[in-house]
């Protein structure tokens, strides 16, 4: 039984989790007591994990596998969450994967909104044409496609400055035609503060160097740095320990209530992931590679 509410399966996290402390099958198999071709199948997502195999593969890959089962082996859904009525997740399609962007109303005028992320950019005028709003800036995570794909044609009309670490400006250099706009997601929200907006940027790297989260709204946007009960893969595995960090760094002060929005998969609550996610339950692997 496996929990298909979720953006990753079970196979998936182990997977992620391999490739980060950079161990082959075999010897991850081996130390979970399992068969290498077992071990293969519930990656693959053919056969899914018994509670006292999770907590073995647990103790070899530094994760707390019991609460992981809690989770991915239920079929219950992830919490109900309560959302500002200031956002409206955007729920958008790139190369047919779903994948969420989100605009937030000013706290004090309505009228004015931020867009975070662009779902890819594709169909993206249509849904905020009804909004009545105007876009007073585009704050991106990070710089995969799917989250800034298209931002270059919100730019270049309302000369609307784009919010991206410098580290992530390579992974969307087609998009960057107007220098002038693109600003640092700090110094960016600390202009935005100037017009009223309450905003916190936390820088995330990992899954890509220059992922960063936003917190406002007591939500946060934390595109692919978190996902629901699992994590975006780690830009290589020497990325891993730092996506850790970053996940740590995130959860230091959120209250429980906080809501986790992602760019993929269900949305949550801080405090249930501190109780399942295998990502920010970490614990010393019983192994580690080269």
């Amino acid at each position: 039984m496996l929990n298909m509410h979720l953006e990753d399966q079970a196979g998936d996290v182990l997977k992620k989790f391999r490739y980060g402390r950079k161990l082959s099958l075999r010897v991850v198999a081996e130390a979970a007591e399992i068969s290498t071709d077992l071990l293969r199948s519930l990656e693959a997502g053919e056969s899914a994990p018994k509670k006292q195999e999770l907590i073995r593969l647990g103790v070899v890959l530094g994760f707390d596998g019991e609460a992981m089962a809690s989770l991915h082996l239920s079929e219950a859904p992830p919490p109900g969450v309560t959302l500002s009525s200031r956002i409206r997740p955007l729920n958008m399609s790139y190369g047919g994967y779903a994948v969420r962007c989100a605009l937030v109303r000013h706290p004090e005028d309505p009228r004015r909104a931020l867009l975070v992320d662009t779902g890819g950019g594709e169909g993206l005028e249509a849904k905020l044409a009804p909004e009545g709003v105007t876009l007073e800036a585009i704050l991106l995570t990070h710089g995969h496609e799917d989250h800034g794909g298209g931002v270059g044609r919100f730019q270049g009309e309302g000369r609307i400055p784009c919010l991206l670490s410098r580290e992530d400006h390579s992974l969307l250099e087609g998009e960057r035609s107007t220098e002038g706009l693109w600003q640092d997601p700090t110094e960016g929200c600390r202009a935005l503060e100037k017009k009223g907006w309450k905003i916190r940027v936390i820088r995330a790297p990992g899954h890509t160097r220059g992922s960063v989260a936003y917190l406002m709204e007591e939500s946060v946007f934390v595109g692919d740095t978190l996902f629901c009960g699992s994590a975006g893969r780690a830009r290589t595995p020497e990325d891993f320990p730092e996506q850790l960090e970053s996940i740590r760094h995130i959860f230091s002060s959120l209250p429980d209530n906080t809501v986790i929005v992602p760019g993929h998969g269900p949305l949550s609550t801080a405090g249930h992931e501190r109780e399942t996610n295998p990502f920010v339950r970490t614990r010393t692997p019983s192994l580690s590679g080269s």
